[in-house]
């Protein structure tokens, strides 16, 4: 079997939600469930706002229309 093959970008979203989980688990472990949804519900609107768009525009990567 060989190596599972990501790029840049797919490697710093996966790490993001995958700290983002982890966090998530850690508070709801810590404190309560109700505060481990609402740091899942952060963590998510901070994902899809902020650090979605980590790709360089197509137009910069040589792969226009």
């Amino acid at each position: 079997m060989g190596r599972i093959r990501m790029t840049r970008t797919a490697l710093a979203r996966a790490g993001v939600v995958t700290g983002g989980g982890l966090f998530t688990v850690g508070i709801g472990l810590a404190i309560d469930l109700a505060a481990a949804l609402m740091t899942a519900g952060l963590g998510l609107g901070a994902y899809c706002l902020l650090l979605m768009d980590v790709a360089p525009p197509k137009e910069s990567r040589g792969e226009g229309p």
